[in-house]
């Protein structure tokens, strides 16, 4: 079966929910969207390792989708003898290394490194990805300004938008079955949906469609209003069959 599994589906200031980061599983593989901090310890909690992941993609370049990267690179290459194709948009490959990993991974026991080093870079042009596990169309999400950020259409019937603003224009035109859609219960988050926002500007039908994620610890004083206006809640070990 084919399906995605949400690895975890916490905020990043969370103490009790890995980073919102999912994964396409098929026949006991996985290739993951994004690959934050809390990877090898959601992988584990799921009954993975690092030797189960074929490839990743990565949305956008914040600590709790990205940090994971660190310690993948390292295990991959120097314990499993390989470097995990690596897929990204080429908007975001400067950051990502000249900006983020260069200072811990730049340099090792062999002298001076590269992302290409630990990784089989695949750089994304344009507004899909491909890679042998997924087909997906890629969308711009509205997070950080001036922060490139992007969304993906998993088998063209299930959205999975990463962290965002809400972006009711980019949603009404996609075709989608099911939706998992950042939030935040607090007001005023000047990069995260907050609740109110999200019941406010996404039409009843669509939001009965959305999962939510990227949420707090404090959820479940929130869960009967999301129970009543979403989908539901998006849940660490959470399978949808593609």
């Amino acid at each position: 079966m084919r399906e995605l599994l949400i690895l975890g589906c916490g905020h990043s200031e969370s103490l009790t929910l890995f980073n919102t980061n999912a994964a396409i599983r098929e026949n006991g593989r996985l290739f993951l969207i994004d690959c934050g901090w809390t990877i090898k310890a959601a992988l584990h909690a799921q009954g993975y390792g690092f030797e189960h992941v074929d490839g990743i993609f990565i949305t956008h370049v914040h600590g709790d989708h990205v940090f994971g990267l660190e310690r993948i690179g390292y295990e991959a290459r120097f314990g499993l003898g390989r470097r995990v194709p690596l897929y990204l948009p080429e908007s975001l490959i400067g950051e990502l290394w000249d900006q983020t990993l260069k200072g811990s991974m730049g340099r090792n026991s062999e002298g001076e490194q590269s992302l290409e080093d630990y990784f089989d870079v695949r750089p994304v042009g344009g507004d899909r990805l491909e890679a042998p596990q997924l087909s997906a169309p890629l969308f711009k999400t509205s997070h950080t300004p001036g922060k490139p950020s992007f969304g993906l259409v998993v088998d063209d019937h299930v959205v999975f938008t990463s962290d965002t603003r809400p972006v009711p224009d980019v949603l009404a035109g996609l075709d989608f079955d099911i939706g998992f859609h950042d939030v935040t219960f607090q007001t005023g988050n000047p990069v995260h949906a907050s609740l109110d926002e999200l019941v406010a500007v996404y039409p009843a039908a669509m939001r009965r469609k959305l999962y939510l994620m990227s949420y707090e610890d404090g959820y479940a004083e929130h869960e009967e209003r999301v129970n009543q206006e979403f989908a539901g809640f998006a849940r660490q070990g959470m399978a949808i069959a593609l």
